[in-house]
């Protein structure tokens, strides 16, 4: 069981991966690459996972709780499976570079805690998951995500810090509306995903046209 649950967590994770990867049409990044970006952010869920149980019970204010504590901590955590990984590499060179690798650290992410909630809350919840959470945590990394290569480009930092602060933000009142269990909720975190989806394809085609490599 555990193993069609781990099969099945991956699913998701692997169709959103392979439609970023085709979106780096230009230069595409090295396999090995995005290998090691997918890895570590299946393993930045471990110091996320420590720090939201350490605060769970010392904060009850919901909105600095998962603002501050649960969307900073993750979209801080994923940022670090990048900045710590291939970001010096030479092959950090294009605007898209800084969205197909977020993405791919925000997909590593999810697909632990798609194992995770499948293994508590039995497979099936995938279906939800596969939709709503996996694509949030997609569109809350493409926020920093493509100011991470203008903040390479010219050395500030300013890009990344507001792009991680927005991120916080929508991943956290995400999280809020979620589980208020009411419609106006679910309708309000549906609402964020599709405008964050819209904008994330408005910076793709932006970054595509900026590549130093296109033709």
């Amino acid at each position: 069981m555990i193993l069609f649950i781990i099969i099945v967590a991956f699913i998701p994770g692997l169709f959103w991966l392979f439609y970023f990867i085709k979106k780096d049409k230009y230069e595409p990044e090295p396999p090995l690459f995005i290998l090691y970006v997918f890895i570590a952010g299946m393993i930045s869920i471990l110091p996320a996972g420590i720090i939201e149980r350490y605060f769970h019970q010392l904060i009850s204010n919901k909105y600095i709780y998962y603002i501050v504590i649960v969307g900073l901590s993750e979209e801080i955590v994923k940022f670090l499976a990048v900045r710590l990984t291939v970001f010096r590499s030479r092959e950090f060179n294009e605007p898209i570079d800084g969205i197909v690798y977020s993405t791919t650290a925000a997909l590593g992410f999810a697909t632990v805690e798609n194992i995770l909630y499948m293994m508590t809350m039995g497979w099936k919840v995938i279906f939800v998951r596969a939709v709503f959470s996996t694509l949030g945590h997609i569109v809350f990394a493409a926020l920093w995500g493509y100011p991470l290569y203008k903040s390479k480009k010219t050395g500030k930092k300013r890009y990344v810090v507001f792009g991680l602060f927005m991120a916080a933000l929508m991943h956290g009142l995400y999280n809020i509306f979620i589980i208020s269990a009411q419609l106006h909720g679910l309708l309000l975190a549906i609402a964020i995903i599709i405008v964050l989806y819209c904008l994330m394809n408005k910076d793709i085609k932006k970054a595509e046209e900026e590549s130093p490599y296109k033709k």
